[in-house]
């Protein structure tokens, strides 16, 4: 499951980030990593972006970003 498969309102805990270069380093340094819970604040029309909050930080992300952050849903 990935960022991209939760709705609003859904927490998860990330498994694994699926990314390389600079989009990794960015996630990096905003303390979205493996181990972090987020929740799902808010979806985009048409589902092109998701804006995600994980502690204190609000990130919005691109379909293509989203897909690649697998994540555990809390139960």
């Amino acid at each position: 499951m990935s960022v991209f498969d939760l709705s609003v309102g859904d927490s998860a805990y990330i498994k694994n980030c699926n990314l390389t270069g600079s989009a990794s380093s960015r996630l990096n340094s905003l303390g979205i990593v493996a181990g972090k819970k987020i929740t799902v604040l808010s979806v985009s029309l048409f589902k092109s972006s998701v804006l995600i909050g994980c502690g204190a930080v609000r990130l919005g992300l691109r379909k293509a970003i989203a897909k690649l952050i697998e994540v555990e849903k809390c139960e």
